[in-house]
């Protein structure tokens, strides 16, 4: 396909504007930086607008979009409510808020209070699912790295819209908790790291698509049969009569994820790898569904479905749902019923029949369980009273679950359950070809008990089977069943589907070719032939099928009446009732094997004037839901156009008379042979018949009554080892529960020591514990080894704890734990103590007492920290700096004290004052940058090079200098040498904190 023929989703037929591509992104924990990797490598020409929905705590102020924006080659703004989207633009939603999107591309943020929540917000689920139903195949959802199964639900919603699926590496993902749900959902296109989700995004937009089949640049028939047969073959479902462009959709997208571009390449692909074939199918069965979706649909139905066990004379209520995906729609049907039955439930026997093609929706509906998500829309009563919460997710309750049965089933195939009250058949037949459809109506009717209820979607109807259901609500599309006659078994073609091999398509080709154009003029010359015969010769037809119901009428037929009373198709009730007796005798030549027959002319007063009519009937055979049909002609004539009337009119009128006579008398011995005929043969199959009724009748009920015993036995005890292995399985479950959360808290237990003792040994800490009441003592490790004490040797006491400070110090410590139990200890309280090897050393003790009501002391909680050596050191600096200070205020040269962080000088000495002229008042005023004002540019550069050199240096090392300093009032400079040294170092970090500075003029 050249470049000019490749359709581009960005471009739009009739001139009009480009539909904007919009993708919902989701993340959680890790995806700052998944975002971080995807929008710095994102082409600046990406045409689309992405939403970004990132999990953020409620009560943080987020910096996400100044962090992204830092990264990002489009740009980042905080999504507004009601902001128009613009491509090449990111939309960041803002904390303890839910975003979606509208119908004309705006934004729209849901605010909520602050309170508990179970699921994280934003929700994932509910941006995707707005883009979802907004932008359909203009759809794509991107999952990044986070924990839970948030975006799940929703990139499916999106694949059922024909959008698009994609997911970071779980291995390249910090967090591969909802890439790896997404994946297992088995809705998602691509799977690739953050950083090439960018460049795929515009490949995506580029790849050919195609539009129909055997049209140009599109897909040929033959390979999509082909495609078709290998899904069958596999699979065992024939998707041959679903609606072409629904699965064109479908291999398309799966020939865009693996970068096919031509049809034929993909059927090969198909051949040769299995799984791809599992991929497709698993696209194509892709359904959208919630609880009491279309909840106007659902009250109809609630009230219909109320009417309808009222007037049931029997306790037994069968459902049928058709196509129920995940489960939403069976368990909202169950819930509806538990709320018309009320406390009568437990009176009736109640079975609600769930079926669906795809094994992994049936499994996921078994399950009952769903994210905070699915329920949005359910009103807070129903959710209260038939869900629980489990973990972060709702279960429905077991009374619900028990009540419906799940069942792989395929409803083109597989035989239909029966002696059905109701059965919902929602969103399934619009994937449906009408053929397919006028199959799968006959099929429910037959499964339905008279006057049960069938549902379909809001965008499906009954079609020609109106004599079938009577519509009940039309905005609810709820219909009631029908029987006029006999009720008929459902008939399925055999042999539809795909029946031509490739090789006779490929031998059939340079026929159809070669005589295209000869059959296109056969075919306007038979359509020319056609009309004019149905306007000129016979211009009134009437269809029936075989209960003998209208089905199909052309033409201004006079001969059709509307009968009184409800309305009926049958063609004995719309027809002029003067003809129905011949009528009946034709068709009795016609069952009887005649491909045509007539009723011969009769006349009558039609409308006030005397015809001559005639109707001819002619057998039409054929397969399909339809079944044999038979088609009406009528013949209408005026008198003088019948031949023995245009002759003398007296001989002629009584010659007439005498033959009409004749042959009234003559059809009505034929017609009443054949009664007796029918009569005799139905006189005796009845005969026999009830003989062989009566039998059978009498060995049912027999083993009916013993088939009654053994299933109530069967299933007591199946319900007894239900429960049972029910309560057997939540008991070990509980237990495995418990023991995991027991080994995880052991695990995090340990860990916790383990740190705390590392983090005791590094600190030279230790914590203890005194329960006032039982005077009981307790130390961690870490006070074992401040005091080189064994832990199996020492135990420690009240007693033994104040024998560890030396001297004085014993009283002093007794004193300061008395204080503490009275709340009048100032803290923290330092005392030396001896250690094993009688040394002695400095510590810092603090503690915390818990009092009761009675402002009683109850327990105490404290630490201890060996100071010893900080102590030492601020001594040592102490004398360091004394002597240092003595020598300064004694010298003769120039010095000054420079604080490092805060670039000021604290002291300077009289040899510094007498050279510079400097007050320490005003030299102190000259803090930071201002400092550098004693400098030209040039030294100043040099002063903070020396400075930064002393910032790392230790005790000891001296940075000599040379550079010129301003006197006061003076505009010339001063040459100096200098030295710089440490004066004083950060208590916490042990760094140079303070840099003396001393100076000399030179020549």
């Amino acid at each position: 396909m050249s470049e000019e023929q490749k359709p581009d989703l960005k471009t739009s037929s009739n001139n009009l504007p480009p539909k904007l591509i919009v993708v919902g992104v989701g993340a959680s924990a890790g995806g700052l930086e998944a975002l971080q990797s995807l929008l710095s490598n994102m082409p600046t020409d990406i045409g689309m607008a992405l939403v970004v929905a990132q999990h953020l705590s409620p009560s943080y102020k987020s910096m996400m979009t100044e962090l992204l924006e830092k990264e990002s080659t489009i740009s980042v703004v905080t999504a507004t409510d009601n902001a128009p989207m613009q491509p090449n633009k990111v939309y960041i939603c803002p904390p303890n808020t839910n975003i979606e999107i509208t119908a004309n591309d705006r934004i729209r943020l849901l605010s909520y209070p602050e309170g508990r929540h179970t699921t994280p917000r934003p929700s994932v689920d509910m941006l995707f699912e707005s883009i979802a139903e907004h932008k359909n195949d203009f759809a794509i959802g991107v999952v990044l790295s986070g924990t839970g199964t948030d975006g799940s639900r929703g990139i499916r919603a999106i694949k059922g819209e024909n959008g698009f699926g994609i997911v970071q590496d779980p291995n390249d993902a910090k967090y591969d908790g909802m890439p790896n749900s997404a994946i297992n959902s088995g809705h998602v296109d691509l799977i690739l790291q953050a950083t090439e989700i960018g460049h795929e995004l515009k490949n995506i937009i580029h790849f050919p698509r195609n539009t129909g089949i055997d049209n140009d640049g599109t897909m040929p028939r033959e390979t999509y049969h082909g495609i078709i047969k290998q899904l069958k073959a596999r699979c065992n479902v024939d998707f041959s009569l679903y609606k072409e462009n629904t699965i064109l959709r479908r291999i398309e997208r799966r020939m865009t994820s693996l970068k096919i571009h031509h049809s034929s390449d993909y059927l090969a692909h198909l051949k040769e790898n299995k799984d791809e074939i599992t991929y497709l199918f698993n696209d194509m069965l892709i359904g959208v569904t919630s609880f009491f979706r279309d909840p106007r649909a659902f009250e109809n139905l609630q009230r219909e479905l109320t009417n309808y066990i009222q007037n049931k004379n029997n306790k037994s209520l069968r459902f049928w749902c058709v196509a129920c995906s995940t489960g939403e729609e069976p368990y909202t049907l169950a819930i509806i019923l538990t709320e018309i039955l009320g406390d009568s439930i437990d009176d009736y026997k109640i079975q609600i029949f769930a079926t669906d093609i795809d094994k992994n929706s049936i499994n996921f509906a078994r399950q009952a369980v769903y994210p905070e998500t699915a329920l949005n829309f359910i009103p807070r009563s129903i959710k209260n009273k038939y869900f629980v919460l489990n973990s972060d997710q709702y279960e429905v309750i077991k009374p619900i679950k028990s009540k419906v049965i799940f069942s792989v089933h395929d409803v083109n195939n597989d035989p239909p359950f029966l002696r059905l009250d109701l059965i919902t058949c929602r969103n399934l037949m619009i994937y449906f070809t009408v053929e397919l459809q006028r199959q799968l109506l006959p099929t429910f009717h037959y499964a339905l008990n008279p006057k049960g209820l069938l549902m379909l979607g809001q965008s499906e109807s009954i079609g020609v089977f109106q004599e079938q259901y009577r519509p009940l609500s039309k905005t609810g599309k709820i219909y009631e069943t029908l029987f006029v006659g006999k009720q008929l078994p459902p008939e399925r073609t055999s042999n539809r589907g795909i029946s031509l091999s490739t090789n006779n398509i490929q031998d059939l080709k340079p026929v159809l070719t070669s005589q295209h154009n000869r059959n296109k003029v056969d075919a306007e010359l038979s359509e020319i032939i056609a009309n004019t015969l149905r306007e000129y010769v016979l211009p009134n037809a009437i269809l029936l099928n075989e209960n003998q119901d209208i089905i199909f009428t052309q033409g201004d037929n006079v001969l059709l009446v509307r009968p009184t009373g409800l309305p009926s198709n049958n063609i004995f009730k719309n027809l002029h009732p003067q003809l129905s007796i011949d009528l009946r005798s034709a068709f009795h030549n016609i069952h009887n094997g005649q491909k045509t027959a007539d009723t011969g002319y009769q006349s009558f007063n039609l409308n006030g004037n005397n015809v001559w009519v005639k109707l001819v009937l002619l057998s039409i055979k054929r397969d399909g839901p339809l079944g044999s049909l038979t088609l009406i002609f009528s013949q209408i004539e005026q008198p003088e156009n019948i031949p023995l009337l245009t002759t003398d009119k007296q001989e002629s009128s009584n010659q007439a008379i005498a033959l009409e006579q004749q042959r009234l008398l003559a059809k009505t011995k034929e017609q009443l042979q054949n009664v007796i005929e029918e009569l005799e043969t139905s006189n005796e199959e009845m005969q026999s018949m009830n003989e062989e009724l009566q039998s059978s009748n009498e060995e049912l009920q027999s083993s009916n009554e013993e088939l009654e015993t053994t299933n109530e036995e069967l299933q007591s005890t199946n319900e007894e080892l239900q429960t049972a292995y029910a309560e057997l399985r939540m008991a070990y479950e509980e237990r495995e529960h418990q023991r995991n959360e027991l080994d995880g808290l052991k695990a995090e237990l340990q860990h916790s020591n383990t740190l705390l003792h590392e983090a005791e040994r590094s600190a030279k800490m230790g914590s203890w514990f005194w329960d006032i009441p039982s005077r009981k003592l307790e130390w961690s490790n870490g006070c074992y080894e401040l005091f080189g004490l064994d832990k199996e040797v020492f135990h420690p006491s009240y007693e033994a704890f104040i024998g560890l400070a030396s001297g004085e110090y014993r009283s002093r410590l007794e004193n300061q734990l008395t204080n503490l139990l009275h709340n009048k200890a100032v803290q923290p309280f330092i005392f030396e103590a001896l250690d094993v090897n009688r040394n002695i050393t400095i510590m810092s003790l603090e503690a915390v007492v818990s009092f009761n009501d009675l402002k009683q002391a109850t327990r105490v909680m404290g630490t201890i920290r060996d100071i010893t050596s900080t102590v030492m050191k601020e001594k040592e600096q102490v004398v360091y700096k004394d002597t240092i200070t003595y020598l300064l205020n004694n010298t003769l040269t120039a010095s000054f004290v420079l604080d490092i962080d805060k670039l000021q000088i604290e002291y300077i000495n009289a040899a510094f004052q007498k050279l510079l002229g400097y007050s320490e008042v005003v030299i102190n005023a000259l803090a930071d940058e201002k400092l550098f004002t004693l400098f030209n540019t040039k030294d100043a550069i040099t002063f903070k090079s020396i400075i930064d050199k002393v910032s790392k240096s230790k005790v000891g090392d001296c940075f000599p200098g040379k550079y010129a300093i301003k006197p006061k009032d003076s505009n010339d400079f001063i040459n100096v040498y200098a030295n710089h040294t440490v004066y004083e170092l950060h208590d916490e970090t042990g760094l140079p904190r303070k840099m003396l500075v001393t100076l000399f003029a030179s020549q």
